[in-house]
C-alpha cells in the first residue's frame, strides 16, 4: 500500500460508513453541554442570588474573591470530562476504523465496546504525554525567568520556546500510534508507547509524510472555515449558531477521517490487513 492508498481507502471507507463520525459528534455534544452548564453555574455564582430573583446585576454584591473556588471547580470539571470523554470516543473511533479496514460495517455497539474496554489505557497515555510535555516546557520557562530577572531582550525566551516546541513535536510524533496499538493490538500502556515508536522508527518516511499531509489538510480546511466564520460573524445571533453547527460538522468529518487514515497506516505497517480486503470496493 502506498500513501495515496491510505487516503483513497479512508475516503471510500468513511463515505460508505458515515456512522464513524458518531463518536466524535457525541463527544462534541456532551462536552458542549457540560461546558455550558458549568459556565451557567459559574455565572450565577458570580452574579449572586439577586440576579436569580430580580434579574438585575449588582456588581457590589458580587464576591469576586469567592469566585475563585467555583472557577477552579469549573476548570477541573471541564478538564476531567474532556480527558475521559475524548479517550472513550477515541477508542470507539479507532475500534470502528479497525472494523472498516477489516471489511466490516461498524456501528456504535462496536465503538462502545472498544470504548468500555480501552478508554482507561488511553487516559493513562494522555496523562503520560501531558507530564512529558510539561517537563519539556522547562526550557521556555527558564528562558522567560532569566530574561525577566535580568531585564534582557526576549532572546532566551525565544530560544527556549523553540527548544520546547521541537521537543513537543517529537513527543507527539512518537505517540502517534499509541491509540491504534492499544485498540487494535490490545497492547499495555507502556507497550503501546514502545510499539508506536517501533512503527515510527521502521517507517519514519511514510509516517512523517502522512502527518505532514494531515497537517496541511487541516490548515487548508481551517483557513476556509475561518473565512466562512468571518462572513457569518456579520449575521447577528444566527451567524453564531450557524458557526457552531459548521464547526461541529467539520470536527465530525476531519477528526474521524484522520483517525481512519492513521489506523490504515498502522495496520498496514503491522501487516494486519487481510488480503481479502486489499480491494477497497469490498468494504461494505
Amino acid at each position: 500500500m502506498d500513501i495515496g492508498d491510505y487516503y483513497s481507502r479512508s475516503f471510500k471507507g468513511f463515505t460508505k460508513n458515515p456512522q464513524l463520525a458518531l463518536p466524535t459528534l457525541l463527544q462534541y455534544v456532551i462536552l458542549f453541554v457540560i461546558t455550558f452548564v458549568s459556565m451557567a453555574l459559574l455565572l450565577f455564582s458570580a452574579l449572586g442570588t439577586e440576579f436569580l430573583t430580580t434579574g438585575n446585576i449588582n456588581a457590589s454584591s458580587t464576591d469576586f474573591a469567592a469566585l475563585m473556588v467555583p472557577f477552579g471547580l469549573f476548570y477541573i470539571i471541564v478538564l476531567i470530562s474532556s480527558l475521559i470523554i475524548s479517550s472513550y470516543m477515541s477508542a470507539a473511533t479507532v475500534g470502528m476504523s479497525k472494523s472498516i479496514i477489516n471489511g466490516e460495517r461498524p456501528d456504535l455497539g462496536v465503538g462502545f465496546r472498544n470504548g468500555n474496554k480501552h478508554f482507561l489505557k488511553l487516559i493513562a497515555v494522555q496523562l503520560i504525554m501531558l507530564v512529558i510535555l510539561m517537563i519539556f516546557a522547562i526550557p521556555i520557562i527558564i528562558g522567560f525567568i532569566v530574561d525577566y530577572g535580568y531585564g534582557l531582550t526576549p532572546a532566551l525566551t525565544l530560544i527556549g520556546g523553540l527548544v520546547s516546541l521541537v521537543l513537543w513535536l517529537v513527543t507527539m510524533v512518537l505517540f502517534t500510534f499509541t491509540y491504534q496499538s492499544i485498540v487494535v493490538c490490545e497492547e499495555s500502556v507502556i507497550g503501546s508507547i514502545k510499539d508506536s515508536i517501533k512503527v515510527l522508527r521502521e517507517n519514519i518516511f511514510d509516517v512523517i509524510i502522512v502527518l505532514i499531509i494531515n497537517i496541511i489538510m487541516a490548515l487548508c480546511i481551517g483557513f476556509v472555515f475561518g473565512i466562512v466564520n468571518l462572513v457569518l460573524s456579520f449575521i447577528p445571533i444566527l451567524g453564531s449558531i450557524l458557526s457552531i453547527i459548521l464547526q461541529a460538522i467539520m470536527t465530525c468529518i476531519i477528526s474521524p477521517f484522520f483517525i481512519l487514515v492513521l489506523t490504515y497506516v498502522y495496520m498496514d505497517k503491522k501487516d494486519l490487513i487481510h488480503p481479502r480486503n486489499e480491494n477497497p470496493e469490498q468494504i461494505n
